[in-house]
């Protein structure tokens, strides 16, 4: 089968959101990231410079049978901030995994690259077709060289009395408070690797900052010193996580389920079709790195959205030392692959190693 690879345009939403419905994550519970109602607006989210491609069948009846995204966005490098693209949303119709459509996909990204340029990406660790075609080290494919590993909570929102000591306040954030978060941010921010560049006089505005003001993170205080940060961001305009199906005693367990829950914390799994309660978590930077004002922040979290989200979505590299914080709850604990992925040899050495390096959940 033929196929026209080229920029995406608006009127592409409606067919890439098709694709994106018709390859779902399959396991145990079948699931499927959508991002109704406009690819393009979670696309802006992703990347402050989005790059969308779609592959177009060339037939009677064109339509949309590949797509995806190596936007560019700002980041922390070496304490320093620069532009990196971030390659994700990587779907392909299932007819046309087995023929040339990936290595033509790959042929037009290595003329996007510019020498010695690379890029991010993270693959789900149960993304096994993933993890066996495009990280494989095929021919014709960019080499991906593995950079950490991601671990994602999905943290169960619980009522409980837990109190900062005196003296340490955590609260939302607001006007105000924009000096001191955008002076956090600029000094905590460049001791670590990728950690997002942040404006935060663009708080309020759309693209990159779309549904984010000053109200949208949690802060920790000491006296009257900002200590750290948590963003809070109800994405379900621009992505949602879906439940197709379940697999084998899930699918007449799941009332069973649900009733713990309710009792424990925790998912409530929905009927096929339905989709999943949560809030994520991104932004997550305290003093020093230190874990001791994360837990207050998440303490706060977990209690304040109890009965407005099942869960809370959070992600840290497994070598952050902030990592362990989110296993004092009751969790999911999910695993991703972190890469660099260049056409011209390993990107790793030039990194400084003394860096923590973080991912932001919010913009995967």
């Amino acid at each position: 089968m033929s196929h026209r690879i080229r920029r995406a345009e608006p009127g592409d939403n409606a067919g890439i959101l098709a694709l994106l419905e018709n390859t779902p994550q399959q396991g145990a519970v079948a699931l499927n990231f959508e991002r109704r109602p406009d690819y393009f607006l979670g696309a802006r989210v992703a990347c402050e410079e989005p790059d969308v491609w779609v592959a177009e069948a060339r037939d009677a009846a064109p339509r949309i049978e590949a797509v995806y995204n190596v936007g560019r966005r700002r980041v922390w490098v070496n304490g320093d901030v620069h532009w990196v693209r971030y390659a994700h949303d990587l779907r392909i119709a299932p007819d046309c995994r087995n023929g040339m459509l990936l290595p033509r996909l790959f042929r037009q990204l290595r003329a996007l690259l510019e020498p010695g340029e690379w890029m991010q990406t993270v693959i789900l660790r149960d993304n096994h077709a993933s993890l066996g075609t495009v990280a494989s080290g095929r021919a014709g494919l960019p080499h991906y060289y593995p950079c950490g590993t991601i671990e994602t909570s999905l943290i169960y929102t619980h009522a409980h009395r837990r109190r900062p000591p005196a003296g340490v306040t955590v609260r939302r954030t607001r006007q105000s408070d924009l000096p001191a978060m955008a002076a956090l941010l600029r000094r905590e921010a460049a001791q670590k690797q990728f950690f997002p560049h942040w404006e935060t006089d663009r708080l309020g505005g759309d693209g990159y900052y779309h549904g984010l003001d000053a109200s949208s993170f949690l802060g920790v205080w000491e006296g009257d010193r900002l200590r750290g940060l948590l963003g809070v961001w109800d994405q379900k305009h621009l992505k949602q996580t879906r439940v197709l199906g379940y697999r084998g005693g899930l699918q007449w367990l799941r009332h069973v389920y649900n009733l713990h829950s309710r009792v424990r914390g925790g998912f409530q799994l929905p009927k096929p079709g339905g989709y999943l309660s949560y809030l994520t978590l991104h932004a997550a930077l305290v003093e020093n790195n230190e874990p001791y004002w994360l837990r207050w922040l998440l303490d706060h979290a977990v209690q304040a959205f109890h009965g407005q989200y099942d869960a809370l979505v959070c992600g840290f590299f497994a070598s952050d030392p902030l990592s362990r914080v989110p296993a004092r709850y009751r969790r999911q604990l999910l695993h991703s692959d972190h890469f660099l992925v260049s056409y011209d040899g390993d990107p790793r050495s030039g990194l400084n190693g003394d860096r923590i390096p973080y991912v932001d959940v919010a913009r995967l």
